[in-house]
């Protein structure tokens, strides 16, 4: 595996948490720089464990994970994004989900379900004997772009659709559920 191979796998691996991030921003500037800078550090130290975790766990962890990753991700996508839509059409001004992105629970349980992957993915680079080090560093930097970007572009979409937003924030993660569970 070359440079450019890991380049495009921990891109590619990166890109849920892109898309949870701009979906779970909820909109209107409610994400600032703190909350964004918390949430990319949480989803990419998430990243980094599950990638160990596969890696040194190696294929006992593999084959365990195999026959859950694709319901336990896709059930906690499901389960916010519903969130997310019912707040976005419900009469208070605050939806719960948006206003606990600053919960350590509500980001762990975003960041555990776009980083399932990710195990699976340290178990392959493991067997096929490629250093740990720069897919680790290429990842920890693309989730945390990603997260950022996904933050930031969410939070300006938001203010100019207001709770259109959410309810399309919500879609996508029920999409991105449904996406994970028929591949799994």
């Amino acid at each position: 595996m070359d440079i450019l191979d890991i380049i495009l796998l921990t891109l590619s691996l990166s890109i849920d948490n892109f898309a949870v991030s701009a979906a779970s921003s909820c909109g209107g500037g409610k994400a600032g720089w703190a909350q964004s800078a918390k949430a990319a550090l949480i989803f990419s130290l998430t990243g980094l464990i599950f990638l160990s975790a596969g890696y040194y766990g190696g294929g006992k962890l593999l084959k365990f994970i195999s026959s859950w990753d694709h319901i336990i991700g896709p059930l906690i996508l499901f389960y916010l994004g519903a969130k997310m839509i019912k707040g976005a059409f419900s009469k208070q001004d605050d939806n719960p989900l948006c206003r606990n992105m600053n919960s350590l629970k509500v980001l762990l349980a975003l960041a555990v379900a776009t980083n399932i992957d990710v195990l699976a993915a340290g178990v392959s680079i493991a067997a096929l004997e490629v250093k740990i080090m720069a897919v680790a560093l290429f990842l920890f930097l693309f989730v945390n772009s990603a997260v950022l970007i996904g933050f930031g572009l969410g939070a300006k979409l938001g203010g100019r659709l207001g709770d259109k937003t959410e309810a399309a924030g919500g879609i996508v993660l029920i999409l991105l559920s449904l996406k994970i569970f028929l591949e799994g």
